[in-house]
């Protein structure tokens, strides 16, 4: 709590994701007290930053002819699910424990940013948000943090959880860290460790990610203002490698180790 009394007041800025996004946010208001932490609204931007067929052709490019129609079967479920109360995207869990939901096409809109600091955010907490803030965005209240699914340096970019895999990594880490205008580049607030089983698959790995990351955000966001509040420290001064949106080889190359996409 900021001061002892009042709640943390969150806003979560992420994408419309019924997969991977949605799991955060279920675990995270499943285990948020409303007594400590309040999220005040969620801010959806574009899915990926760029238009539905160009996402189309990326995820089919990935994952392949077969794969890919399995994961549209997966997407439909998921789309008839929110229809007959058993929620799985974004929009529908934060419906059902009443958080507002806000489309943006950029979170460094001048106007909203000033918002927050009227309604007395004390944290903006990007989930997978696909779009760099900007100095506005990052000064607009007084924690600016990300949810990243890898560990820095070493897993900076696009699907971390991919990529720990193809390293043939035990385990995946979940870093909570606070932004700047480089990518995954602010200083340090959490990390916490996922294990990896030899028969999950990289969308099973990266969903539960996305489960541990939101229960133990909520856990961590209540303690701001506390004795509790972990102090920030830099990311370490290893080798570092930036990883853009997996390729088709990329995808081949994991199959081939024994490790199914879905």
């Amino acid at each position: 709590m900021t001061n002892g009394t009042k709640p943390v007041r969150v806003v979560a800025v992420t994408q419309s994701d019924p997969f991977f996004t949605a799991r955060f946010f279920e675990a995270f208001l499943e285990e948020r007290s409303s007594d400590r932490l309040d999220l005040v609204e969620i801010v959806l931007l574009r899915n990926f930053n760029e238009s539905k067929p160009a996402l189309v052709r990326r995820l089919f490019q990935l994952y392949g002819p077969v794969d890919f129609m399995r994961l549209l079967g997966r997407y439909v479920t998921a789309a008839v699910s929110d229809r007959v109360g058993r929620p799985r995207s974004v929009e529908a869990i934060a419906a059902r424990y009443g958080v507002p939901v806000v489309r943006l096409s950029t979170i460094n809109d001048a106007s909203y940013l000033r918002t927050l600091t009227a309604r007395g955010v004390d944290v903006l907490l990007s989930v997978a948000a696909p779009e760099i803030f900007r100095r506005p965005a990052l000064t607009a209240v007084p924690h600016v943090l990300n949810v990243h699914s890898g560990k820095l340096p070493l897993y900076r970019g696009m699907m971390p959880t991919f990529w720990a895999l193809q390293n043939g990594d035990a385990r995946v880490v979940v870093t909570v860290h606070e932004m700047v205008e480089r990518l995954d580049a602010g200083r340090l607030i959490a990390e916490f460790p996922v294990d990896v089983a030899v028969a999950d698959s990289a969308f099973a790995v990266a969903e539960r990610a996305k489960m541990v990351a939101g229960r133990e955000v909520a856990r961590l966001l209540a303690a701001i203002g506390t004795p509790h509040w972990p102090e920030p420290r830099p990311i370490p001064a290893t080798r570092e490698q930036y990883h853009g949106f997996p390729t088709r080889r990329d995808a081949r190359r994991l199959q081939a180790s024994g490790r199914r996409l879905l």
